[in-house]
């Protein structure tokens, strides 16, 4: 069987849809929006294009710089539209091959399922780099699938900013539901797992701002700019979710969200999100040499990708630096000696905890693995480490701290923190609804 012809069939895969569809939104909900569908969507994809171009205007001043998951067979009814937004520079990854829940699916149900959708991104011409599981879910089988059929990033999992006036049980419900965790517990920032860099969906997106917390525009548009503000000062990712058939209802909130990050210095990278893997897997491939000259004086070579940021505080340097953010100074070098009190570096213990030592250099730390605690201005002897403890160890790293330091920046080019339009493409048209249904 050609597997880009694989239907949904079987009773776990049915199940798949219909749980996701009325578990996600509720029954009455999931009526309600069936009959909005009809007005935000029409018989053709005219709507849906008309929105697309929309987007494609306001983010025009970043290059198109915009990236909408849809799904796989969406595309195959409506290759044209999508061929002619990707040569404005937006970027399409894959939303599933159907709209379906890949948590409750096996790896045999998934592999399948999954290769198709590859396969009719590449009968469209449509470059594919990445995935986003339908209402964010997805399971270890979905991540071994990604792997294993090349994809550079997964953006399923999901974090909520404390943003909201007040909360509602719509809200709590769907936090619920996608299985976001709290951004003032579990840093937003792109981790690599396997092949694959995750990079974390922000909530609230323009479904809950409009569905679940009912809004007015005044407070939505200072919704994206406070988590903007808030993801900035502590340098980390900040993907907003806007589904095109909402760009009407929420163009200002994007528009100042947007208008915001070009007025920050450092600047913030406003990027696609393979941009944003790409770079995070590039930087973390940099090659580190330290070279002692003295017991206060080191020789440092840094070989890594274009755009990489070298930061120091506390230290002296050979080469030119300037102000950057806080504490730190952009280090205008790849190369330079440099002269401190003691090791500006992180030190660790042998036994030290793997994920630990990970951690610390997925976010652009030196790391040197010693015994001696003395010689370091931090160091970790400790042989667990979870994910409840990385926001605490980066505010022990960074707040108020001038502790002796040379460390990577996250970014390129200077910049303090990244911010990537994206937004689901469930379907175009009406009939891609009703075929979902009845597939």
């Amino acid at each position: 069987m050609n597997p880009i012809t694989v239907a949904i069939r079987g009773k776990g895969l049915r199940k798949a849809v219909a749980r996701g569809t009325i578990r996600g939104k509720g029954l009455r909900k999931a009526v309600a929006r069936g009959i909005m569908l009809f007005q935000r969507y029409g018989l053709t994809n005219r709507k849906m294009d008309a929105a697309l171009q929309l987007f494609a205007k306001i983010m025009q001043p970043f290059g198109g710089a915009a990236t909408f998951p849809i799904v796989s067979k969406a595309l195959q009814r409506n290759p044209a539209v999508i061929q002619k937004y990707q040569a404005q520079g937006i970027e399409f990854a894959m939303h599933g091959l159907h709209h379906f829940d890949h948590a409750l699916l096996s790896y045999e149900e998934q592999q399948p399922q999954l290769t198709a959708g590859q396969q009719i991104f590449q009968q469209c011409n449509i470059t594919l780099n990445g995935f986003r599981g339908p209402y964010l879910h997805y399971n270890e089988a979905t991540l071994r699938v990604l792997n294993e059929i090349g994809l550079h990033y997964d953006s399923s999992p999901s974090l909520f900013w404390d943003v909201v006036p007040t909360d509602t049980a719509d809200y709590q419900h769907v936090r619920q539901f996608y299985g976001a965790r709290s951004a003032s517990v579990y840093p937003s920032l792109p981790y690599i797992k396997g092949n694959l860099v995750r990079l974390p969906y922000s909530l609230p997106d323009d479904e809950a701002l409009i569905e679940r917390l009912t809004l007015s525009p005044a407070q939505m548009n200072g919704m994206w700019v406070n988590i903007l503000l808030k993801s900035y000062q502590l340098g980390e990712l900040f993907v907003i979710g806007l589904h095109p058939e909402r760009i009407a209802l929420c163009q200002a909130p994007l528009e100042a969200a947007l208008n915001e990050a070009r007025q920050l210095d450092p600047p913030v990278w406003v990027a696609r999100l393979h941009e944003i893997a790409a770079w995070w897997q590039a930087r973390h491939k940099t090659a580190v040499q330290i070279t002692p000259l003295s017991n206060e004086s080191w020789q440092i070579s840094l070989n890594g990708p274009e755009g990489l940021t070298v930061l120091g505080r506390g230290v002296t340097v050979d080469v030119p630096t300037r102000p950057w953010f806080g504490q730190y100074q952009e280090i205008q070098a790849t190369q330079f000696t440099v002269i401190s009190t003691t090791r500006p570096f992180i030190g660790v213990a042998p036994t030290t905890a793997p994920a630990l030592v990970d951690f610390l250099r997925q976010q652009g730390y030196l790391i040197e693995t010693s015994s001696q605690a003395n010689d370091y201005p931090y160091y970790f002897n400790q042989t667990t480490f979870t994910a409840e403890q990385q926001r605490p160890l980066l505010a022990l790293l960074e707040e108020a701290s001038n502790a002796p330091l040379i460390r990577l920046s996250r970014w390129p080019n200077r910049v303090r923190s990244a911010v990537s339009v994206t937004g689901d493409i469930d379907a175009l048209t009406v009939w891609d609804y009703i075929i979902r249904a009845i597939s």
